[in-house]
């Protein structure tokens, strides 16, 4: 049930007009009783200018974006995909920025969002508490992930990262690598890496080859963590092929072999995850896992024109991979 003014007033011990003056920033009142309404306000989860009614029957045509910086680049294809497919369908659309990795300044982005009157809300490739998503399916806003995956109930549009993984492996193995390492993401702490990295072995497992630990270099997905992680392979000249997390860590891989002396794909293969169009800018071209990011973009706004009785809790969009210079 929402919160409403009255019940802050109620536990306030003061009128529902003082609460109104308060949460409004009008007329008179002392700081400590605006602290203990703020405070009781946040307890009970209420957020001013919210109307649950409004946002469960979309009448308001208004759909919030959260993004966050990362050390990938396809961030900005999803908004712009999201953005132009919703001006299309008549509908505005908010942005706002996250902190990477910061569950609390996350929280407060999504409460400066809720305060305008948004009807959905759209989380690019970062994931909310499962906190959040239950007030928002509370208020009746519609929480989706895009470009990103989650083992909670929230609804995503996303690749199928499990698939990702595995099919970049078995497309390095019918090739005749079977020394094949898995670069630039930490697959401990996070669950679309976790996905591709059981891919990977699945795949390996599958085809008898023997996995062995060093294989794997984690990272942050960063063109500085492909620079470290070639560092790292020098020393493990056996290896015959490396999946990358991202083009920006394939890009620092291949610039750092080729620093070294490495021979790319000549002495070792390289097969990029996201296939942005920095994969074709660099020397040689990076073969890579190409995901649509365009696609995911715009079928995140058809989900929304979608009835809610026909909204699938998760959507995959088509991958393909690119065969290009990095690998034979």
């Amino acid at each position: 049930m929402t919160a409403k003014i009255s019940d802050i007033a109620k536990l306030a011990g003061i009128s529902s007009a003082s609460v109104s003056r308060i949460l409004n920033k009008t007329g008179r009142y002392s700081e400590e009783t605006a602290k203990k309404v703020h405070k009781i306000a946040e307890e009970i989860g209420y957020y001013k200018d919210i109307s649950a009614s409004n946002l469960a029957s979309q009448k308001s045509s208004t759909i919030g974006i959260i993004y966050t910086t990362l050390n990938t680049n396809f961030s900005n294809i999803v908004v712009d995909a999201i953005v132009s497919t919703a001006t299309m369908n008549h509908f505005d659309t908010i942005m706002m920025q996250s902190k990477k990795d910061d569950a609390n300044d996350l929280d407060q982005v999504c409460q400066r969002m809720m305060e305008r009157r948004v009807f959905s809300i759209l989380f690019v490739s970062i994931r909310p508490t499962a906190k959040t998503i239950q007030l928002l399916n509370n208020l009746g806003i519609v929480s989706l992930l895009v470009g990103t995956a989650s083992p909670l109930s929230t609804p995503y549009i996303s690749s199928n990262d499990y698939q990702i993984g595995f099919q970049a492996t078995q497309f390095l193995l019918d090739r005749g690598y079977q020394k094949i390492g898995f670069a630039g993401a930490d697959t401990t702490t996070d669950f679309v890496r976790r996905q591709r990295y059981s891919g990977y072995l699945a795949a390996l497992k599958q085809a008898s080859v023997r996995f062995s630990q060093d294989w794997k270099f984690d990272g942050d997905f960063s063109y500085d963590a492909g620079i470290q992680a070639a560092t790292y392979y020098c020393h493990h000249q056996d290896l015959h092929a490396i999946i990358a997390a991202s083009d920006e860590v394939s890009w620092g891989m291949l610039n750092g072999f080729q620093d070294r002396g490495v021979n790319v794909p000549e002495q070792i293969a390289i097969l990029s995850i996201d296939g942005t169009d920095s994969c074709l800018r660099t020397r040689p071209k990076l073969s890579s896992v190409t995901q649509n990011f365009e696609l995911m973009g715009k079928t995140a706004i058809e989900y929304l024109l979608q009835s809610p009785k026909n909204r699938k809790s998760k959507v995959f969009i088509p991958f393909r991979i690119d065969p290009r210079n990095t690998t034979r």
